[in-house]
């Protein structure tokens, strides 16, 4: 059977009008089911899509449900056995869906991720997730020339803005951690599928374009480490959090750091991470955490950094704290 018969695309949108046309017409193949779930959208972007793409099921929430729940609504409400998960700031080269299938379909235990290249396609976006074990996590290939990542292969995180995979993984993760309202949903999936024994395998055959803003505001800082702390007590018991303390306390002062380049407001959105991330009720996630501590990364990346020359000198230190700290699980 034709896989794109067997497939459904769920975009969550807010506010998206500026994008919203441009990415339909970009996967407007006859034999997809494409699901848009709106957000409560005040720009006209629900309207727009019933006037314009009346074959796309549309779902309108009276709230801001976030994009993790959002899509767990569109996922639920697919009929098809194969799902791919796009961002509506995107376009997607002809293919580039069949090319994310054919891998999953050889191999059920997959999830496939595209190259994702910025809107005007000069640089990438990113090539995947890496996944830091005390929560963070950074782009891979962000910045460089797409002609550098050309090879396929496995990769500990996938990035929201674009992946596939069967219907039946999805809910047999769970789907995405609806506690985590924005930007850090992808990685909590992301040590899901690796906690279960899932693989995220990147496909640079499969091209996508996105608007994307690299800028870490007071307000995405917040979302970002009120979802790390999340990922943390999700799937670290007491143990590891006092084998790793030194490498937590590191993270800690990087992104204390972070959070103070952004000024008083900054600093007064890490503290609200901290206290409600603290409030959080969630299931803690069962698997061999030595395995899953293997699979993360132990070193910070280059970044480009307001104060670079001194985040350098720090950068090699905490990455030796890392890297021996890590030795101490005996992995």
């Amino acid at each position: 059977m034709n896989p794109l018969k067997e497939t459904s695309v769920v975009i969550v949108a807010y506010n998206h009008i500026d994008y919203i046309e441009k990415c339909l017409k970009s996967l407007f193949y006859v034999e997809l089911e494409i699901i848009v779930v709106d957000n409560n959208s005040n720009d006209g972007t629900p309207e727009f899509i019933e006037k314009n793409f009346p074959n796309v099921k549309l779902i309108r929430n009276s709230v801001n449900l976030g994009y993790g729940a959002g899509n767990n609504l569109g996922v639920n409400n697919s009929s098809r056995n194969y799902i791919v998960i796009l961002n509506p700031d995107t376009k997607l080269e002809p293919y580039s869906i069949n090319n994310l299938l054919k891998p999953i379909k050889n191999n059920k235990n997959l999830v496939t991720i595209p190259k994702v290249l910025l809107y005007d396609g000069e640089r990438i976006n990113t090539c995947g997730n890496k996944l830091h074990y005390t929560g963070m996590a950074f782009t891979r290939g962000e910045g460089e020339k797409p002609e550098n990542r050309n090879e396929s292969r496995i990769v500990n995180g996938l990035s929201g803005v674009c992946f596939a995979i069967s219907k039946n993984n999805y809910h047999k993760l769970g789907g995405f951690d609806e506690n985590i309202f924005l930007y850090m949903e992808d990685s909590e999936i992301s040590w899901k599928i690796n906690a279960l024994g899932l693989k995220i395998m990147y496909v640079p055959e499969s091209i996508v374009y996105h608007d994307y803003d690299f800028k870490v505001s007071a307000e995405k800082l917040y979302h970002v480490e009120k979802g790390r702390y999340i990922i943390l007590r999700k799937y670290l018991s007491r143990k590891e959090y006092f084998i790793l303390l030194p490498s937590l306390i590191t993270t800690e002062i990087l992104t204390w750091g972070y959070a103070f380049l952004n000024g008083p407001k900054g600093a007064l959105f890490k503290l609200k991470a901290i206290h409600d991330s603290s409030n959080v009720n969630f299931e803690k996630i069962e698997c061999n955490r030595k395995l899953l501590l293997q699979q993360m990364n132990t070193n910070i990346p280059p970044l480009d950094f307001k104060f670079n020359n001194l985040f350098m000198v720090f950068r090699k230190l905490a990455n030796l704290i890392y890297r021996t700290n890590r030795k101490l699980l005996k992995i």
